[in-house]
């Protein structure tokens, strides 16, 4: 008679009849394995027995009970092992168990499951060359860098994790785990799942339920589009034909790690830091707050022996570690660019953490200015209530957290243990998230096109990891609400960005090119066509971008799409006809000493922030923005023949409509001002309100939500007149109030009121306006009635004076005498000196040019003083 028993998903069966008992001195054993559901001989034991009455295998051998002698009798598996083949047998029913277990854990996780967690992005900013990337190295715990090569437009977010950390004091080592690949993501991802650190949900719609979602509209070629929407509908999937995905499946290496992964590794109860390090040329600093926005936390670094009123010195380093053309000096101080990076930061719908590291401490004394004088000024900067910062130590009267990021010793490594904790105590509550979307972020980007898929493609992914409906379209606003996925709806709906850099990095093409190109002679870029009008103002076309094939995949991301990207963004705008495309972001900086030139202070409107300086980027995204040809009333840069006439990052003239004003932009740092040459109530009134617009839009790209802005003029009444230039503040109709003193407060101007078409105003007569200053600009008819008409020969000696070649005037002036002709000769002069400004554009550059003794007409220009200056 057998005895039987089941053994981890085998069914033994030993012994036989009482006869097999007494003639026989062994005893046979059969396997049958549950899922085979087929016998097998597995061998004899040396012994006989009839039956068994328990059966027991452990990690120790084979334990039976004689059901005769009712003796235990034990077989240690080393003798098993000799006897016969039953180990193996057992040995694979253990392990196809144990596969089983995982293979149940890995499908709960992927399909109930979530972790506590949240996710901080931490953005790096400041000048180039300050210590931006040895900073992070230093807070991630890595060495500093051997080679100096200058970070892009933004690296891809490094992410890190922290546990234990609470009632950790500074003096101990804060745990720290860095996550810098995909592998790293999944044996996190894998110690969760096996440590049971995955809650189980009943249902995930529950746990999304209060994340945003994306919509897919899906066309009939199977491209999807994805917008933000709080209630998406149904989606109806198409395959796509032009690029078949290349699904990966993640489930067997995930599994291992499930296995495998070490107890550190686990996502449940801690805090993502996401360390994102910035460029910082100053075209960077523009670009930049296009590309990534919203962070938790922003770091900015200064040099510690260099002034906050330094201005440093732009280089550029290739991958090669050797210099990118020539350097420059930065037009901004460390301290402006501080404040314009505040000035974004806290425009947005939530205030980051600021926080003020200073490098190169061990040459701090170097510096005339010291660290405490250093952060006396700052404390002034961030002391408003709109500044949520972070101070080195608890008398709150320290913004700088000093380190060396080059050479770090031990009081290095204790300030960053001390930022790190802050920065993660400062983080977000923990919130729900389904683990199974850390492992659709793996499999998108290996499943990708050179880091690029379809939305359909990314459906067809989720689907693996059963990832449907909201899970999937909250987990793809996720990745792409946290800069690690880029999707850009209105301009190229059927394309997600997986790796973010296949975006960043061709903007850093175009930053490092136009950099090397400065080194560049003129006839060096003259032979190839666009590359002096690419250096020089900034213009682009398809033929420039072709020039970098890097990450383009055909019929997902070409050159074209990158232009339509860019431009949605506002990065750029096309001018004109052709395919010529502007990018303010690239032009130079026009010295402020040659701004004035452009503009007559007291007649000028000035639109400033409620708080604060201009943000950074939100005045090349204006320039984008009344320049696009989409506007009803649209802008051309004014062109001086086959050249702009003044084209700068921070000063711009237009042609405005299909009238001949003249309209000037200047970005004045802390204002925008604009100034008309020649004013009228209607014309004013209309360009205000496009500015304004084109203000509106560009705070709604950029998401900054929390930036007001306000009519204003340059103050010039009474005491205010010895102050630094500020601005008096619109206050109700016709009033002003100045921004310093709020008891000075005066009318508007009848010039003022013209910039909001007061009914009532009209153009002034230039015939019977008198001038007050020789500063004032000349109106064109006073010019005609007591120059030219004055003085017709003379157009030839006062053309050259105001600033015409030779060529040009030979093309104006006229070969046969005439008044008619000579007429027209000074009209186009005047005309090229209002437009070109190579000279000041005043009565007091005219006063002199005709005292000159080329011209020779001093008593013509006593005559103008006296009618200036008395009339």
């Amino acid at each position: 008679m057998s005895s039987v028993c089941v053994v981890d998903g085998v069914l033994l069966a030993i012994g036989g009849d009482g006869n097999e008992y007494r003639s026989k001195k062994t005893s046979s054993i059969y396997g049958l394995h549950l899922d085979e559901k087929k016998w097998r001989h597995v061998g004899d034991l040396p012994f006989a027995c009839s039956m068994v009455d328990t059966l027991l295998l452990s990690g120790g051998g084979l334990f039976m009970v004689d059901g005769f002698t009712q003796q235990v009798l034990k077989i240690t598996v080393q003798g098993l092992a000799k006897l016969f083949p039953i180990i193996p047998i057992l040995k694979v029913s253990e392990k196809s168990k144990k596969e089983a277990d995982e293979r149940r854990l890995y499908e709960e996780a992927m399909t109930k499951g979530y972790v506590e967690t949240s996710v901080t992005k931490c953005l790096i900013l400041g000048a180039a060359g300050v210590g931006k990337t040895h900073l992070k190295h230093l807070l991630l715990k890595k060495d500093p860098p051997q080679q100096r090569v200058s970070t892009g437009l933004a690296d891809n977010p490094v992410r890190a994790i922290s546990f234990s950390l609470a009632g950790v004091s500074v003096q101990e080592e804060d745990d720290w785990f860095v996550v810098e690949d995909d592998q790293a993501l999944l044996k996190v991802v894998g110690g969760t799942i096996r440590d049971g650190g995955v809650s189980m949900a009943t249902s995930l719609d529950k746990v999304v339920g209060s994340f945003p979602k994306m919509a897919i509209h899906v066309s009939s070629d199977g491209a999807g589009a994805l917008h933000p929407d709080p209630t998406p509908t149904a989606v109806s999937v198409t395959t796509d034909t032009s690029h078949q995905s290349r699904t990966v499946s993640i489930e067997k290496e995930l599994i291992h790690h499930i296995n495998h992964s070490s107890g550190k590794e686990k996502l449940f109860g801690v805090k993502w830091i996401q360390f994102i390090d910035s460029g910082g040329q100053l075209q960077y600093h523009d670009i930049l707050p296009l590309f990534v926005q919203n962070p938790g936390v922003a770091i900015f670094v200064l040099n510690l022996s260099e002034k906050l009123s330094h201005q440093p010195a732009i280089e550029y380093y290739g991958a090669d570690g050797k210099p990118v053309g020539k350097a420059y000096q930065s037009s901004l101080s460390h301290q402006q660019i501080l404040q314009h990076c505040l000035g974004a930061m806290c425009s947005q719908d939530v205030h980051p953490l600021i926080i003020t590291v200073g490098t190169h401490r061990d040459a701090a004394d170097r510096c005339s200015e010291s660290i405490n004088e250093k952060n006396q000024e700052l404390m002034k900067l961030l002391a408003a209530d709109r500044f949520h910062v972070l101070c080195n130590g608890e008398e709150l009267t320290e913004a700088i957290f000093p380190v060396n990021g080059k050479t770090p010793g031990v009081e290095d490594r204790h300030v960053a243990t001390v930022l790190r904790q802050k920065i993660v105590s400062m983080c977000p509550k923990l919130i729900k998230m389904p683990i199974a979307w850390f492992g659709l972020e793996v499999l998108l980007q290996r499943s990708s096109h050179g880091g690029i898929l379809s939305p359909v493609e990314c459906q067809v992914c989720a689907k693996s990891l059963h990832l449907e409906g909201d899970a999937f379209l909250a987990a793809l606003h996720h990745l792409v609400h946290h800069n690690m996925f880029l999707h850009y709806p209105e301009a190229l709906p059927q394309t997600v960005f997986c790796d973010p850099q296949v975006v960043l990095t061709k903007v850093t093409e175009l930053v490092e090119y136009h950099h090397k190109l400065r080194d560049c002679p003129d006839k060096g870029v003259a032979a190839e066509r666009g590359l002096a009008k690419f250096r020089d103002h900034g213009l682009l076309s398809v033929e420039l971008l072709n020039k970098f094939s890097k990450h383009y995949t055909e019929g997902l991301f070409t050159p074209h799409d990158l232009l339509k990207l860019l431009v949605s963004v506002g990065a750029i705008a096309m001018i004109g006809e052709g395919g010529v495309y502007l990018m303010p972001g690239l032009l130079p900086h026009l010295d402020s000493g040659q701004v004035s030139k452009y503009y007559q202070q007291d007649a000028s409107l000035v639109i400033t922030p409620t708080q604060g300086c201009i943000p950074s980027g939100l005045f090349c995204c204006l320039v984008a923005h009344l320049l696009s040809p989409t506007n009803q009333s649209p802008w051309k840069v004014c062109m001086d023949g086959d050249k702009p006439l003044c084209l700068y990052r921070n000063c711009i003239t237009f042609e405005f409509q299909h009238t001949t004003e003249l309209v000037t932009l200047v970005d004045m740092f802390s204002y925008i001002l604009l100034h008309v040459d020649e004013m009228s109530s209607q014309v004013c009134r209309e360009i205000r309100c496009c500015v304004h617009s084109g203000i509106k839009s560009a705070c709604g790209i950029l998401k900054y939500q929390g930036v007001q802005f306000r009519d204003a003029f340059m103050c010039a009444g009474g005491s205010c007149t010895s102050d630094p230039p500020h601005v008096a503040v619109v206050v109700s109709e016709k009033k002003w109030k100045c921004s310093i003193r709020g008891h000075q407060k005066g009318d508007l101007s009848e010039g003022q009121l013209m910039w909001f078409g007061e009914s009532g105003v009209r153009r002034q007569d230039p015939s019977t306006s008198d001038p007050v200053s020789l500063d004032n600009e000349p109106s064109m008819q006073h010019l005609m009635e007591k120059v030219a008409a004055v003085i017709p020969s003379k157009c030839w000696a006062i053309g050259l004076q105001l600033g015409l070649t030779t060529a040009e005037l030979q093309a104006i002036c006229p070969q046969h005498q005439g008044l008619d002709n000579y007429h027209r000769a000074f009209s186009e002069i005047f005309d090229v000196w209002r437009r070109r400004r190579s000279l000041p554009y005043t009565w007091r550059t005219l006063i002199n040019v005709l005292r000159s003794p080329s011209v020779d007409e001093v008593q013509l220009s006593d005559q103008l003083t006296s009618w200036i200056t008395h009339k």
